[in-house]
C-alpha cells in the first residue's frame, strides 16, 4: 500500500513525482500559491497523511496531535526547532528531517557579489552616474584619453573610486557551516587569504586556517558573518568590535540581524572606520522607512533575498528526494533531526 504525502513546500513537482510508485503526493499551501495555509486548516488536512513536506508552516503540539498517521516530516529549511515541536515528535515517534544547506550556494554567491561590489565601488558609482554627479558636464577628460578614462585628476572617478583586488585581501569568515564553506570555496578561486572563526567546528584534519575571534577581527580586510543566533552572541558585532577592525575594512552580514548592533555599525560607517558594509538581514524586517540605516550612503542593503534563487528549489528537491529514499529503505536520513526506529 502506498504512503500518502502532503506537500506544502515549494519543490519541483516533476522530480518528486518520480517516487509516485511508492508515495501518493498532494499539494496545497505555500508551494502552490505562496500563501501559508492557516494552522487550523493544516490540522484538519494533516490527519490522513503519513508524510508531511513543509516549509513555512508552524507545527506545534496542537497541529501535530491530529496527525495520528504521520511518520515523517521533512522541513525544507535549515533551522526547524523554532517551527516544529521536536519534543512532541520524539514522544510519539515522528521522524523529522531538514534541508540544511539548501540555500548555501545561493547565499555564498551573494556574499561574493557583495565583496566585489564594495571593493570596486559598483553601487556607489552607478548611483553617481544615475544622479548625474560624474557625467560629461563635470568630468575632466583629456581628449587624447577619451576612450580609456573619464578623467585623470584627483577628482576623477578613475582616482576617487579606485578599487581593491580581492586577490590581495584577507577574508574573515565568522562561522564555518554550510554557507561559510561555500564562501570559502568561491573566495579561494579569487586567490584570497582566508581565515575562519567557529568555536563549534572541529578544525582538525582540514587545511582551513582557524583563528580566534579577536585575531579574525584584527586581521581581516573583509568580515563576513555566517553564525546562528544564540543567547550569548546577540549584538556580538558592536562598537568595540568595529573599532578593532582595520580602518577602512568591509563588513557583510547575511545571517541574522540580531548579531549586529545597528547603531554601532552606523557610527562606524559614518566615521569611516568601516569603509562599506552590506546587509541582507536586519533587526526589524521589513526594514522601517524611518530606519537610520537608510541614511548611510556606504551601506548596501537587500531585502533578505540572499537565500532566494530559482536553483534553491532544485537543491531542496534533491535533498527531499534523498531523505525520502533513506526513509523508504528504513535508514536514518542524513539530515535527520529526530529519528525513531519504530
Amino acid at each position: 500500500m502506498k504512503l500518502k504525502a502532503l506537500v506544502t513546500a515549494e519543490l519541483i513537482k516533476e522530480e518528486i513525482e518520480k517516487l509516485n510508485s511508492q508515495i501518493d503526493f498532494d499539494y496545497i499551501g505555500y508551494g502552490v500559491d505562496h500563501i501559508v495555509i492557516p494552522q487550523e486548516e493544516l490540522k484538519e488536512r494533516i490527519k490522513d497523511y503519513d508524510i508531511l513536506i513543509c516549509e513555512y508552516d508552524t507545527l506545534d503540539r496542537n497541529v501535530l496531535s491530529n496527525a495520528k498517521k504521520l511518520k515523517l516530516i521533512i522541513c525544507c529549511r535549515g533551522g526547524v526547532d523554532s517551527v516544529i515541536d521536536l519534543n512532541y515528535c520524539k514522544e510519539v515517534g515522528i521522524c523529522v528531517a531538514n534541508n540544511k544547506g539548501r540555500n548555501a550556494y545561493s547565499v555564498a554567491e551573494m556574499v561574493i557579489a557583495f565583496m566585489v561590489n564594495m571593493t570596486r565601488n559598483i553601487t556607489i558609482t552607478n548611483s553617481l552616474i544615475h544622479n548625474r554627479v560624474i557625467t560629461s558636464k563635470v568630468s575632466t577628460m583629456p581628449k587624447e584619453y577619451n576612450d580609456t578614462v573619464w578623467g585623470i585628476d584627483d577628482n576623477s572617478p578613475f582616482i576617487q573610486y579606485r578599487g581593491k583586488n580581492l586577490r590581495y585581501l584577507t577574508l574573515g569568515l565568522c562561522g564555518f557551516g554550510y554557507v561559510g564553506l561555500e564562501v570559502y570555496k568561491l573566495a579561494s578561486s579569487f586567490g584570497m587569504n582566508i581565515i575562519t572563526y567557529d568555536p563549534y567546528f572541529n578544525s582538525h584534519n582540514t587545511n582551513v586556517s582557524f583563528v580566534s575571534f579577536e585575531e579574525l577581527i584584527e586581521r581581516s580586510d573583509i568580515v563576513s558573518v555566517h553564525c546562528p543566533v544564540t543567547k550569548s552572541n546577540k549584538g556580538m558585532f558592536n562598537r568595540d568590535v568595529f573599532n578593532k577592525m582595520k580602518k577602512g575594512s568591509y563588513f557583510i552580514n547575511t545571517s541574522r540581524g540580531e548579531l549586529v548592533n545597528e547603531g554601532d555599525l552606523i557610527e562606524a560607517l559614518k566615521s569611516g572606520q568601516i569603509a562599506q558594509a552590506a546587509l541582507d538581514v536586519f533587526d526589524e524586517e521589513p526594514i522601517g522607512d524611518d530606519s537610520p540605516l537608510l541614511e548611510c550612503d556606504n551601506l548596501i542593503m537587500t531585502p533578505h533575498i540572499c537565500g532566494s534563487s530559482m536553483d534553491v528549489q532544485i537543491h531542496g528537491t534533491q535533498l527531499t528526494i534523498e531523505t525520502l529514499n533513506y526513509f523508504l529503505s528504513g535508514k536514518k536520513p542524513v539530515y535527520a533531526v529526530v529519528w525513531s526506529d519504530k
